[in-house]
């Protein structure tokens, strides 16, 4: 295996540094399914750096909070 082109695993920790989501945030989305994917290793959680890239990249962006208002009701 080349680790050199491995996707960097990112701890919980390393995740809310990056998206400024709290730890709860992020378990609460585990268990029903939403945000960024993840893996488990045994009993350990990790986030591949690749993922949070994706999911990131794949979150809408606005111009105005109005445009954010009308997004919800959809």
């Amino acid at each position: 295996m080349n680790l050199q082109n491995t996707d960097k695993l990112l701890t919980q920790k390393e995740v809310k540094e990056i998206t400024g989501l709290a730890d709860s945030t992020l378990e609460q989305w585990r268990l029903k399914g939403k945000g960024p994917k993840f893996i488990k290793l045994g009993r350990l959680v990790r986030y591949r750096l690749s993922d949070i890239d994706a999911y990131i990249s794949g979150l809408p962006g606005f111009n105005s909070t109005t445009e954010v208002d009308a997004a919800k009701e959809v």
